[in-house]
């Protein structure tokens, strides 16, 4: 059975003032369907750089972008969606119309679109918001918002870079746990972008843990913390857990690491 997602030698350089620079070389990996995989490694690794080209936005030097057996290298797909660290909701549109946006650029009828949204703004506890404007709102409920503005438009693979890097980490547990139980019960795909260890343990069923200078893949690991609870802190509760962690740091604590 062929990939959801798989990347087949992916390599970037960018212009210098003394020459190319490598920031990834000859990456391979891959995600299947209802899989939760995350990347980790140092700061320069490139982690950033990968997922703009899996994302379509930036096209490799090398190497191929194939989702659900067609290639994508260097163009956006309609199967993927994403989260980024910063929200970037408009402040002008209230919650209900940040959520439809994307169904609204697709031309979906706005009935249709509001009833997906009024679905979801039930699943993420948001009833009641739907008027409100980003500025009223805390900074989970527009994490909270800026997911629902990418589950809205039902992609199958969805792509998360730090997305709740800059919560408070109960908050951050939190909606760990919501993302999870979602994903899972919809089958999703999520390929998720962090520096965070035990971020990357809890959630991931595999983990790629990277090099910098060039950007590389040293390391997959399967992650099986034994447990069907969704919930975060029961998660991290696993016997398990710290032998995953304590593998997850040594590898990238062999990589040179960029300051």
């Amino acid at each position: 059975m062929p990939h959801t997602l798989q990347a087949v030698n992916i390599s970037k350089s960018y212009a210098s003032a003394s020459g190319p620079v490598a920031v990834l070389h000859a990456l391979d990996f891959h995600a299947d369907e209802n899989e939760f995989i995350s990347f980790v490694g140092p700061s320069g690794c490139g982690k950033s750089t990968l997922f703009n080209i899996i994302t379509g936005l930036l096209a490799p030097d090398d190497g191929h972008i194939i989702i659900k057996n067609r290639e994508t290298t260097g163009s956006p797909s309609p199967d993927l969606g994403y989260v980024l660290q910063k929200d970037l909701l408009f402040p002008w549109r209230t919650v209900l119309e940040n959520v439809v946006l994307g169904l609204e650029v697709r031309g979906i009828n706005k009935k249709i679109a509001r009833e997906r949204a009024a679905d979801l703004l039930r699943t993420y506890h948001m009833e009641g918001f739907e008027d409100k404007y980003p500025a009223q709102l805390s900074g989970g409920m527009k994490q909270r918002v800026a997911l629902m503005r990418t589950m809205v438009t039902e992609p199958e693979i969805i792509l998360m870079d730090e997305a709740y890097k800059a919560l408070d980490y109960p908050l951050k547990v939190a909606l760990e746990s919501e993302l999870l139980t979602v994903v899972k019960q919809q089958k999703k795909t999520v390929i998720f972008i962090t520096h965070d260890i035990e971020e990357a343990v809890t959630l991931s069923d595999r983990v790629y843990v990277m090099k910098a200078s060039p950007g590389e893949i040293v390391h997959e690991i399967k992650v099986d913390l034994e447990t069907d609870s969704m919930i975060i802190p029961e998660r991290r509760l696993s016997p398990r857990f710290n032998d995953y962690y304590e593998v997850i740091w040594r590898s990238i604590g062999a990589a040179p690491v960029n300051i």
